[in-house]
């Protein structure tokens, strides 16, 4: 909300939120040299009411002028040093001018101020890229004018025309104003060093460059200068890179370029058209809101519908931005009837087929840039296994996972790669989950695996449990979690070698551990997976594992979390130790806290220590035995 606000007559003056001053402090010092990108954004603005008005005048003719000619007007003052930026849109009301010119509703608007004052220092590029994405475009105006005035009139007949003015100074104005047409009209009082915006063939090679594909005539001193063509109707043999490129920033806000476009035209059995894209990257919460959007906007012939169309693609390819025009739907199509649309249902599974062929070649292609999209955007991707299951098979292909073989975390690996390098006679695709991949990574559960070049998926995002119970299988190769109690990794001896096994002391201290530990585990038996570790705990036959169980803490504080199975290796030099302890003091209390340590020994990898007292208490005890025993040898 603004600071304070005074009014008389009628004529109110505000100062600015904070984050606006800073924003145009910003914008105004720090990018002056990129200074033309304010016609792109006003343009941008206009063209954006256009749609706005289009589309409401198809249902509503209670609109002001809803006749009027739908375009954009630049006209140049060369005597008062004026240019302004005209058009015939659904114009704004006083709260509106209030709310979208006075603040900054955007979330992240502490970010990009942040971030666009951490780029200073960086490529003017770079920090071009920041206005787009905030929302701030309109702000970009005081890069070339001392003085702006922006008066408009809202679609709304109750509603009265009102004028907006500032000099970038901290403060604003608001005041009725006489304006007979809807629409708006940004006035620019130009600077003495920004009269270049008065000459009409530069504003002509800007508008060519930046926004030939806005649907709408716009005109400079009378000659329109724009193809009105939609984009997406154009042969692609017909649209250059450069142009699909501005046409992504105009729906984005991004300067940066898409990862990967897909421009569909479609006939038969239904005609549409669509351009599909990438985006290098987005902010979490774009993709992570309790309601995600799908940003991809509809138009029935040509005519803009609504801009986040949920009908149009599942949730989990949301990271696509782009536009869609169907010929076969009625220009008055509602939210309710798109739901159970037919042609929308074609469309939408022609959009899946699209965008998944889309990333299938982008792997095949480039694995660098593959590989960028996985780290953006793989997680919302995976999503999908478990929601589609027409498409699981192809959603299966483009999975990456990290691997116990690739000592790089930048490395990743798909399924087919898996399943290419399995030895001969291996039969699963083994996996672990945990919280990071670094915890995974240490686990003394792939001790085993190591020993004998098994490979092992490292699965660290709370999806992946849903991922691997999704799937099950792939091809004929089926998951196996290496922490389940009832792996099968045949009779090959790698157990620590030069030791004798002590099978009665093995069997007593197994008999002792499940008496002593009956509260905290299910079973104590002795392992014949463990090489280098003392103990491990692992999931009972039927039951979840640690990390799903850790994910179902996370949402439901009363959930009772599965006892797992306490496995001991018994050549380990810990165990043998504790067995001939058991039997020199059977009924010590140090005994029984060394016991607890077996199963807080796992948890302290695990990051997961449910009493950290004991554990204190534990290490008191042998610190202190271990001392002792050290004094002992000295005296002798």
């Amino acid at each position: 909300m603004t600071e304070h606000a005074t009014q008389t007559g009628g004529v109110e003056e505000r100062a600015f939120q904070t984050e606006v001053q800073q924003v145009l402090n910003l914008l105004v010092h720090s990018l002056y040299t990129h200074s033309e990108i304010f016609l792109r954004e006003l343009i941008s603005n206009a063209s954006d009411a256009l749609d706005k008005i289009h589309h409401r005048a198809l249902t509503d003719k209670s609109v002001v002028d809803p006749g009027a000619a739908l375009e954009i007007d630049l006209q140049i003052s060369k005597s008062s040093k004026t240019l302004t930026i005209r058009d015939t849109g659904i114009g704004m009301t006083r709260e509106e001018v209030n709310r979208n010119i006075g603040t900054i509703a955007h979330s992240g608007s502490m970010e990009f101020i942040r971030q666009l004052a951490q780029s200073k220092d960086k490529d003017k590029e770079e920090q071009l890229k920041l206005i787009g994405q905030f929302g701030v475009g309109f702000y970009s105006v005081f890069m070339v004018a001392d003085r702006v005035v922006l008066t408009t009139r809202s679609a709304d007949p109750e509603a009265e025309a009102v004028m907006w003015e500032s000099t970038g100074d901290g403060k604003y104005t608001i005041a009725p104003a006489d304006k007979k047409e809807r629409g708006t009209e940004v006035k620019l009082y130009l600077r003495s060093d920004s009269e270049e915006y008065l000459d009409a063939h530069r504003l002509e090679s800007i508008i060519r460059r930046h926004s030939d594909f806005v649907a709408y005539p716009i005109k400079v001193a009378g000659k329109q200068v724009n193809n009105t063509s939609a984009l997406w109707t154009r042969p692609r043999n017909q649209v250059t890179d450069e142009q699909y490129n501005e046409f992504y920033t105009h729906l984005t806000g991004d300067p940066e370029a898409p990862l990967a476009r897909e421009h569909i035209i479609v006939d038969v059995p239904i005609q549409f058209y669509a351009i599909l894209f990438i985006p290098r990257q987005a902010p979490l919460q774009w993709l992570f809101t309790p309601e995600p959007r799908i940003a991809v906007h509809l138009h029935v012939r040509r005519v803009f519908i609504q801009d986040d169309c949920k009908e149009l693609l599942p949730v989990y390819l949301r990271f696509v931005r782009g536009v869609v025009d169907c010929d076969d739907l009625p220009l008055n199509v509602s939210r309710e009837t798109l739901q159970h649309n037919p042609v929308m249902n074609k469309v939408r599974a022609t959009l899946v087929r699209r965008v998944l062929g889309m990333l299938e070649d982008m792997a095949k292609r480039s694995e660098e840039d593959y590989l960028k999209f996985w780290r953006a955007y793989g997680m919302v991707l995976k999503e999908g296994i478990a929601t589609d299951f027409d498409n699981k098979d192809k959603l299966a292909d483009l999975l990456r996972f990290h691997s116990s073989l690739e000592d790089d975390r930048n490395a990743w690996v798909s399924l087919q790669t898996y399943v290419d390098r399995m030895q001969s006679e291996q039969e699963k695709i083994y996996y672990l989950t945990g919280e990071s991949v670094d915890a995974i990574a240490q686990s003394p559960l792939l001790e085993p695996f190591r020993k004998r070049n098994l490979e092992v998926l490292l699965l660290d995002e709370p999806v992946d449990e849903w991922v691997v119970n999704s799937l099950q299988k792939y091809g004929e190769k089926e998951f196996q979690a290496i922490d389940a109690a009832d792996l099968d990794l045949g009779t090959d001896d790698v157990r620590l070698e030069g030791v004798e096994d002590n099978k009665e002391q093995t069997i007593e201290l197994v008999s002792f551990l499940k008496r002593q530990l009956e509260d905290r585990v299910s079973d104590v038996k002795e392992s014949n997976r463990l090489t280098e570790s003392p103990c491990v705990l692992v999931t009972p036959q039927g039951g979840m594992s640690q990390n799903m169980e850790r994910l179902l803490r996370m949402s439901d504080r009363e959930f009772t979390p599965t006892k797992r199975v306490l496995e001991i290796n018994p050549r380990h030099p810990i165990i043998r130790n504790l067995g001939g302890m058991l039997r020199r003091e059977r009924d010590s209390e140090r005994i029984r806290d060394w016991a607890n340590m077996l199963v807080d020994y796992v948890l302290l990898g695990e990051g997961t220590v449910d009493d950290p007292q004991r554990v204190t208490r534990a290490l008191h005890s042998m610190m202190q035995a271990a001392t002792q025993h050290v004094a002992e040898e000295e005296k002798s």
